[in-house]
């Protein structure tokens, strides 16, 4: 069974439990939220109960107190009727907005607020008549109050019945929704209590009889296979021979078995009869497939030497872990022989158009082709008993002595060298040497295969060049889009922005000429005119965005102080920084891509670094204007970014300083935060050059 398609079958054991949960924990969160709207809407009749309540005592206050100075002139008695009229009002508009999604509440309350007002004139007139000194004509007009009074305390009643009726009906309608919720909780978990299990249990048992099947089919597939085939585990003892592998070795399974694999598998140079190396030793430590030389010998429990080729592989479980190497080999005497004779005759072999010849470790020529011939121009006899690097002036890439050590060590070297033709043509070439064994007493010699690569390489440099030009033409771009930018803020800014500032001025002068009876009108112009506000103060956040006017009129020190004002009130990071009390001296579009680059740092800093602090230092040294950004963030690895998608803004920030000679330098480690460090050129006078650095 192959550990991807291990790994998609847990996953679906995981992940559908899981998606089930999920969809379980919203149906609870739902019914949750509909029980708490419920009691939402009871706890809202209770306050206008209670906001009603306090209304109708109010007026029972007020009718009391008109009562008592009729009957006694005292006015002392008046003043709850006083206080009443001055608050009546107050809690009316209090209460009414409450019943706002209720059209027959309003209504009701419509009623009670002209009959207070029927009552309230009614009372005014019997205490003016009180007053006036006349002392029992009010009678009849204090049984009309007491009718009025009659008629605002029903519909108040009614209201209040209303209300109640709907506190009775909401907090069923809540009891409903609990019960639900619990019904639906057992159910819902019983339901997934069941799924769960007998969903568990299937896949338990279908991954079981996977990997029992997958371990039965492996082991018949390396017992069937032509090639002897050793395993070990993590510390090099043999778990498994196939039988080719014990044919071999003569070891039996039951006895190799846990047997460190130096016993089993005995390898010895071929030439020196020396002990090989242990290569399932590297493999455990490299992790990587060893591809040995084969210039080895098997040597047999009974003591036979046999000519063997062999390769090692690491046996790795989930993330990339090294479970144990598997070996594989086979019987190569035969072949070996003929593979050295062929590659003799091979040498020899004339028809390839490149440059071949053979050379001693020394470099002494000891054959030389016809493609070498033609493409270099010196003849078989010129070129013979000649040490090659000094006959055709070679350019190496590396020392010729390490060139001999990877030879010795890999047998075969590869590169790119310039050779020097008898015609005097430098000729680019592709070289590939490869190191050829002879007899035990024979030294080794290198077959050496050349190819022209002259135009190729050409057509490199056009490349280099064409990069250049691509390079050019990106900064021409950016410069447009710059320029765009500007154009852009500055139209918003200079038509937008006065087109709403008139707008602004037109709505106040209609808000001021308005009557006060038009409160509605007045309200929704008051809205509009802060809609307006808040249009303006986005088009210069917009403005700002685009191309910061600070930028162009106070310079770059001035915009960065800015930016990183802005950037900590936004973001709650704190921000220390240091420039120098003057401006710098540095042209527009310098200014313009140091400007951008620390918005590019700042940016970095919120999505990636979760900083809680950053440092800015601006100044100037010698010929260069010096930006430096630090954040106390978490940092990366920067070994890690150099192919990532995320690392495309880095590489954005030295783009924009390449276009103007500077250069940016970031130095970041994992848990020690990251500091940019920017230079860009400017050209003034030494004279006006000065250290102003400020730490």
């Amino acid at each position: 069974m192959e550990y991807s398609k291990f790994k998609s079958l847990l996953r679906r054991v995981i992940v559908v439990p899981m998606l089930a949960t999920a969809i379980l924990a919203g149906l609870l969160l739902w019914e949750t939220i509909d029980l708490n709207k419920s009691m939402q809407w009871v706890d809202h009749t209770d306050q206008v109960l209670d906001q009603s309540g306090h209304l109708f005592m109010l007026l029972i206050n007020m009718e009391s107190a008109t009562r008592g100075y009729i009957a006694t002139d005292d006015e002392t008695f008046l003043q709850p009727y006083l206080e009443g009229t001055k608050r009546f009002d107050f809690e009316f508009q209090a209460l009414y907005p409450m019943v706002a999604d209720n059209l027959q509440q309003q209504q009701r309350l419509n009623d009670i607020y002209s009959g207070y007002r029927d009552w309230e004139g009614n009372a005014s007139r019997i205490i003016a008549l009180r007053r006036a000194g006349k002392a029992d004509p009010t009678l009849y007009e204090n049984q009309q109050g007491k009718r009025r009074m009659d008629v605002l305390r029903e519909h108040i009643s009614e209201f209040q019945s209303m209300e109640e009726g709907l506190r009775t009906q909401r907090i069923q309608s809540a009891h409903q929704r609990w019960s639900l919720m619990v019904t639906s909780c057992l159910g819902m978990g019983l339901g997934f209590g069941i799924f769960l299990a007998l969903f568990t249990r299937y896949h338990v048992e279908r991954l079981g009889t996977k990997l029992l099947q997958s371990e039965e089919r492996w082991t018949a597939t390396l017992g069937s296979i032509g090639e002897a085939v050793i395993a070990t585990d993590s510390e090099g003892r043999v778990t498994f021979l196939n039988p080719v592998a014990t044919a071999l070795t003569g070891w039996q399974p039951d006895e190799a078995v846990n047997q460190p694999i130096g016993n089993v598998l005995r390898l010895i140079n071929e030439k020196s009869g020396m002990t090989a190396d242990n290569e399932v030793l590297r493999v455990l430590k490299e992790k990587q497939v060893l591809s040995v030389a084969n210039h080895v010998d098997l040597v047999t429990r009974d003591g036979r030497e046999i000519a063997v080729e062999h390769s090692a592989a690491p046996i790795l479980a989930g993330e990339g872990k090294v479970i144990g190497v598997v070996l594989v080999f086979r019987d190569v005497a035969e072949r070996r022989q003929e593979q050295i004779e062929t590659a003799e005759q091979a040498a020899l072999l004339e028809l390839t158009q490149d440059s071949v010849f053979v050379i001693d470790m020394e470099g002494t020529i000891l054959f030389w082709s016809r493609g070498a011939e033609a493409m270099l121009g010196y003849s078989k006899s010129q070129a013979a008993g000649k040490i090659s690097h000094d006959l055709l002036h070679t350019e190496f890439p590396q020392p010729m002595a390490e060139i001999r050590a990877e030879l010795m060590r890999v047998e075969h070297w590869e590169g790119d060298l310039i050779a020097t033709a008898e015609d005097g043509r430098r000729i680019v070439m592709s070289s590939r040497w490869a190191l050829q064994w002879g007899k035990r007493d024979q030294a080794p010699r290198v077959l050496v295969i050349n190819s022209d690569i002259t135009q190729r390489k050409r057509g490199e440099e056009s490349l280099v060049l064409q990069r250049e030009q691509l390079r050019a033409l990106a900064e021409r771009l950016q410069w447009v889009r710059e320029e765009d930018r500007k154009k852009v803020a500055r139209d918003l800014h200079d038509q937008i922005g006065q087109i709403l500032t008139a707008i602004k001025m037109d709505m106040t002068w209609m808000s001021r000429h308005l009557p006060e009876s038009q409160v509605e009108v007045l309200a929704r112009l008051t809205e509009s005119i802060q809609l307006i506000n808040d249009g303006v103060k986005s088009v210069r956040t917009i403005c700002s965005g685009l191309r910061p006017g600070v930028l162009d009129d106070l310079g770059l020190a001035a915009a960065i102080e800015w930016q990183a004002s802005e950037f900590a009130s936004r973001n709650g990071v704190q921000c220390q920084v240091s420039v120098p009390p003057v401006d710098l001296h540095l042209d527009g579009d310098r200014a313009t891509a140091a400007f951008r680059i620390f918005q590019e740092c700042m940016t970095n800093v919120i999505r990636h670094a979760k900083a809680k602090s950053v440092r800015v230092t601006l100044c100037q040294e010698e010929v260069n204007i010096l930006l430096v950004v630090e954040d106390d963030g978490i940092g990366f690895c920067e070994s890690g970014l150099s192919n990532s998608l995320d690392s495309l803004g880095l590489l954005g920030m030295k783009e924009r300083a390449q276009f103007c000679g500077g250069d940016v330098q970031i130095s970041s480690s994992p848990g020690k935060g990251t500091k940019v460090t920017v230079r860009v050129p400017v050209d003034t006078p030494r004279a006006e050059r000065s250290e102003i650095c400020t730490s």
